[in-house]
C-alpha cells in the first residue's frame, strides 16, 4: 500500500472547533492505515494580526487530549517565510508570475465591474503584467501568479469527484504582498511540498483554493497531491457550525466533562457509517480498520448535542473509564474539593448517577445534598403517616446491625423488610427519600443509603426519629 502523507494545518486565529477536529481526525485515521504513512501538524500563523500564541496552545492541547498524535514536531509556518519568498522569486524569474502595483481602489472598481457585468473573466489586474516599466521595478510591488486564461483545470477529488472549471474564472492571485510577505496561498503549497504531503484532506470551503494552488505545483514541476474535500459540519438550523450553536471549542467540551472517545465517535459518523455494523459505537482502532474516505457523503452533516451526549453517556459509564472521572475530579475545582473531603462518597454518587449524566459537570447538581454539612431537615409541613412513624425506629435498628452496605444488599434488605411488615413501598420509601435528601424525587432509597454510607444515613434518619 502506498504511503499516504497527510497533514492538519490550522490557523491560530481561534480555538480548535469541532469542524477542525473532524478534519484532523480524518487525516490522522488515513495516516494510520499503514506503518509507512505520516500525519503532520502545521500551524499556519502567517496572519500576523489575528494569530495568537494562546490559540496555538489551544490547538496543540486539544489534539493531544483527543489522542491525535502527529509525527515529528509541529511545523510553524512563519518560521519558513524566507523559503516562501524564494519560491515566489523563482516563479517571477521564470515568467510564471508578474509584478503588480494596483491599489485597493483600482482593484475594488474592477471587482464591482466583474460582478455587475457578470463577466466570466475574473482577472482584476489586466495591465501590469504587460507593462515593461512595472516589471522592471525593484520595490513597492506585489507579485501575482500568472494563471493561463485559456483552457480548463480539473481536480480529481476523492469525495467530490472530478470537478472542472474554466481557467478564465481563476484570478491571478497575489503570492507576495507589497511588503514582501508571502500569502497563505503560496505558503501552504510550499510547506506541503517540502513536507512531502501527497494527500490533502480538508474542508470543501477550500475547494476553490485548490484550483488556484495547483498551478504552483505545475509551474514548479512538483508532484501534485491527491485531494479530498470533505463537506462542512452544519448546526441543526442548517447553517455552518459556529459559536451560536454552543460550546464547539474542543477544550470547552473537555472542561464540561466530555470524553475523547465520545467526540471521536460522534465526529467520524458525521457523513460516514461503517458497513456491516449495526451499532453506532465505534472506537478509534475500529475506525482505523474500517474507515473508507470514498464512502463519505458529499452533503453537509448535521451536528447536535443530543447525539454527542448519547455517546458520552455510553463511554463515561464504562468501568474502564472510571480512571478518567478521577482525573477529571482532580482537575476540576469543585469536584476536587469534594474528592478531597470524601473520595469514596463522591465515587458512590458517580456510580449511582452516571446513567443520567451527559457529561461529568452535570454531577454538580447532585452532590450538594450528600456533602451538606450540619444537615437539618424541616418536616413540620410533611405528613408521613402512622405506618411509617410506627416502623421507622425498628427499621433504623435493623440497618444499624447490617454487615454489608452494598446497593444490592440494601435493596434486598429493604424489600424483605417491607414484605415481612406487609408495607407497600411508597408508604415507606417516599418519606425515607425525603428525610435523607429533602426531596421526593431522586434515585432509589437503597441508592441513597449506599451513597451516604451507614454513619450519615443513621444520623439523618435519627434526626427525624428524635422529632416524632
Amino acid at each position: 500500500m502506498t504511503a499516504l502523507i497527510t497533514r492538519f494545518a490550522p490557523s491560530p486565529t481561534g480555538n480548535l472547533h469541532l469542524g477542525g477536529a473532524r478534519t484532523a481526525l480524518i487525516n490522522y485515521v488515513i495516516s494510520k492505515k499503514n506503518s509507512d504513512s505520516k500525519f503532520y501538524l502545521r500551524i499556519e500563523d502567517t496572519d500576523k494580526v489575528r494569530s495568537k500564541e494562546i490559540y496555538t496552545k489551544n490547538i496543540i492541547d486539544s489534539l493531544t487530549w483527543l489522542g491525535l498524535e502527529w509525527d515529528s514536531e509541529a511545523q510553524i509556518q512563519s518560521s519558513r517565510i524566507e523559503k516562501h519568498k524564494k519560491i515566489a522569486d523563482n516563479l517571477l524569474n521564470n515568467n510564471f508570475a508578474y509584478k503588480c502595483i494596483c491599489d485597493e481602489k483600482t482593484l475594488l472598481t474592477k471587482r464591482e465591474q466583474i460582478i455587475k457585468s457578470k463577466l466570466k473573466l475574473k482577472k482584476i489586474c489586466t495591465e501590469c503584467k504587460d507593462n515593461k516599466n512595472i516589471q522592471e521595478l525593484s520595490s513597492n510591488y506585489a507579485v501575482r501568479l500568472k494563471i493561463p486564461i485559456e483552457g480548463k483545470t480539473t481536480i480529481k477529488d476523492t469525495v467530490q469527484g472530478n470537478i472542472t472549471i474554466n481557467n478564465q474564472e481563476l484570478d491571478d492571485y497575489i503570492i507576495l504582498r507589497k511588503d514582501g510577505s508571502p500569502t497563505y496561498m503560496l505558503s501552504v503549497v510550499v510547506d506541503d511540498h517540502d513536507l512531502g504531503i501527497n494527500y490533502i484532506i480538508r474542508g470543501n470551503d477550500h475547494f476553490n483554493n485548490s484550483f488556484r494552488q495547483i498551478y504552483i505545483y505545475k509551474f514548479m514541476n512538483w508532484q501534485t497531491p491527491n485531494y479530498a474535500h470533505i463537506p462542512l459540519i452544519h448546526g441543526e438550523d442548517g447553517a455552518k457550525l459556529s459559536k451560536r450553536h454552543g460550546a464547539i471549542n474542543v477544550m470547552e467540551l473537555m472542561d464540561q466533562g466530555y470524553l475523547p472517545d465520545s467526540i471521536i465517535n460522534n465526529l467520524i459518523l458525521l457523513g460516514w457509517a461503517p458497513k456491516n455494523n449495526n451499532s453506532e459505537i465505534i472506537k478509534i482502532k475500529e475506525i482505523i480498520n474500517t474507515f473508507n474516505i470514498n464512502e463519505i457523503s458529499k452533503s453537509s452533516s448535521i451536528f447536535n448535542y443530543d447525539k454527542l451526549n448519547y455517546f458520552n453517556n455510553y463511554y463515561l459509564r464504562l468501568d474502564e473509564n472510571l480512571k478518567n472521572f478521577k482525573i477529571f475530579c482532580k482537575n476540576n475545582e469543585i469536584l476536587n474539593s469534594l474528592y478531597n473531603q470524601d473520595e469514596e462518597k463522591l465515587l458512590r454518587i458517580f456510580q449511582v448517577y452516571k446513567k443520567n449524566l451527559n457529561f461529568y459537570t452535570e454531577l454538580f447538581k447532585f452532590t450538594n445534598i450528600y456533602f451538606e454539612r450540619d444537615y437539618t431537615i424541616d418536616i413540620k409541613d410533611e405528613i408521613f403517616g402512622e405506618v411509617f412513624n410506627k416502623n421507622i425506629k425498628d427499621f433504623v435498628q435493623n440497618i444499624k446491625n447490617l454487615d454489608s452496605w452494598s446497593i444490592e444488599f440494601l435493596e434486598n434488605f429493604i424489600s424483605t423488610y417491607l414484605k415481612d411488615k406487609q408495607i407497600k413501598f411508597p408508604i415507606f420509601g417516599k418519606p425515607m427519600r425525603y428525610i435523607l435528601t429533602k426531596s421526593y424525587q431522586g434515585p432509589s432509597v437503597s441508592d441513597i443509603l449506599f451513597i451516604l454510607g451507614k454513619k450519615d444515613s443513621l444520623e439523618r434518619l435519627n434526626q427525624y426519629i428524635t422529632n416524632i
